[in-house]
């Protein structure tokens, strides 16, 4: 299945080669004749743009695909040529970012943005922020980048973004259940969030997957059954009989399955409507564990088809490469600024996609001993940086917060009652701004409220900091 945080994104990379017509000195300009020739501005133009060149692959990580470098020629009439930009294409047009570089490249930067209308970078100061003034004056993106490192960081924010243009999430619905009446503030103009960040969606009927659930084809009922000896065998502990967990493990398949179907990459399903049908009652399923299971695959998944916190889980998820938590915010001791964050759906990859999965025990929803759930005691990390973030209904803004890990609470309990509980800088403010978000918080581990505010920028949300 395809997950956007490998997504890469194109640099195609320029060098302003400036020769003159001929040997001269003047207010801008000075040199021995012999170093003023075209033959001689020629031959620094060579060394610098392989330079160039060289550093710049050297130098980008692997988020970045280096697209075919181009010598761009500028003389001292300083008229840009239509050959000099046709040398851009065809690849220019998947490009994510036009680097360009070298002596005196405001106007071929500017004509570049202007006719391909793609973000470009520019690198170093004093001419960078020509460019970029220039090109954000006339409404196009434009990039002042001082070096290597800063490019690097900035590619990361122009990955998330691409990542979000290319994220299409599977709504579930309950007849219709959108938005669920567990969660009213949602984002319900889909259309809308499509012409703001290109976030596609599907709305798919609940009655589709419980049909598909109930008649799952060998292949997949045997795939079930080694994923719950899987996830059994690989717990601390199981409080549940195997045959309570294995409905629970059904469903996830079902749901990746529709998820491969219908090209999503991000899953929402809202609880109270299909709660109120008792068809999962009748199945022993809860959909926690889709919940867990899907982000640790690095796809998006949010409880109570609540897409403000879909899109908060997503924006942390590609930005931090780490699964995601979330849960309805609780003030837990207004005294000492503790927030307390709960749901059932705790990742086992909040250390990082790349790092060993964190230790769990499973254990039921219900009082009646199905519905399987992973639990993580979140008192092992007391001390840890966390971001919370959440989308606001129309779209436009991301509530973030930071603050640290100071306990867990109900590892060993029943119902939707995981809990994390955050130290932060004001829980009443946090309180009173959430008033124009709503409730579900999504937490991912680490400090990322600057890459937020960056990306915000340019993704034109703004942030509200609490």
């Amino acid at each position: 299945m395809k997950t956007c945080v490998d997504v890469k994104v194109n640099v195609k990379p320029v060098f302003v080669n400036l020769v003159h017509s001929e040997a001269y000195e003047g207010p801008c300009r000075v040199g021995k004749p012999e170093d003023l020739t075209p033959d001689a501005d020629r031959q620094r133009g060579r060394i610098s743009s392989d330079a160039f060149f060289r550093d710049l692959r050297r130098s980008l990580g692997e988020r970045a695909i280096v697209q075919a470098p181009v010598v761009f020629g500028s003389r001292d009439d300083f008229v840009v040529r239509e050959t000099e930009l046709r040398k851009l294409e065809p690849d220019v047009f998947d490009a994510d970012l036009v680097l360009v570089a070298g002596g005196l490249n405001q106007c071929p930067a500017i004509a570049i943005g202007e006719r391909y209308r793609k973000p470009v970078g520019a690198l170093g100061w004093v001419t960078s922020v020509d460019v970029t003034a220039c090109l954000r004056a006339r409404g196009l993106e434009g990039y002042a980048l001082l070096d290597y490192e800063h490019l690097n960081r900035f590619l990361k924010l122009l990955q998330v973004r691409k990542a979000f243009q290319q994220t299409r999430m599977m709504i579930v619905t309950q007849g219709n259940s959108f938005p669920s009446v567990g969660v009213v503030s949602s984002i319900v103009d889909l259309d809308g969030l499509h012409e703001r960040f290109g976030v596609d969606h599907a709305l798919v009927s609940s009655s589709q997957i419980i049909e598909e659930m109930d008649s799952l084809p060998a292949e997949a009922k045997q795939e079930a059954e080694l994923l719950t000896d899987q996830l059994i065998g690989n717990a601390q502990a199981c409080h549940m009989k195997r045959e309570d967990v294995l409905p629970s493990v059904q469903f996830f398949l079902t749901a990746r399955r529709f998820l491969e179907r219908y090209e999503c990459n991000a899953f929402a399903i809202p609880c109270f409507e299909i709660c109120a049908t008792k068809t999962m009652e009748q199945r022993r399923v809860m959909f926690c564990l889709t919940h867990t299971l899907l982000k640790d695959m690095a796809i998006p998944s949010a409880c109570e088809a609540d897409t403000n916190v879909l899109m908060a889980i997503a924006l942390l998820t590609y930005v931090a490469e780490k699964s995601v938590f979330m849960g309805n915010s609780w003030e837990k001791d207004r005294k000492q600024n503790i927030l307390r964050v709960c749901h059932d759906v705790p990742g086992l990859q909040m250390n990082g996609f790349d790092q060993p999965p964190l230790p769990y025990e499973l254990r039921n929803f219900t009082v009646g001993g199905w519905g399987a759930t992973v639990r993580y005691d979140f008192r092992k990390d007391k001390g840890r940086p966390v971001t919370l973030a959440r989308f606001s209904p129309a779209a436009d803004k991301v509530l973030v917060a930071t603050g640290k890990i100071v306990g867990g609470d109900n590892f060993d309990q029943i119902g939707c009652s995981l809990a994390v509980d955050i130290a932060v800088n004001d829980v009443v403010d946090l309180f009173e701004k959430e008033q124009d978000f709503g409730h579900h918080l999504a937490v991912v581990y680490g400090d990322y409220s600057e890459e937020i505010r960056r990306l915000g920028n340019i993704m034109r949300f703004s942030v509200v900091q609490s």
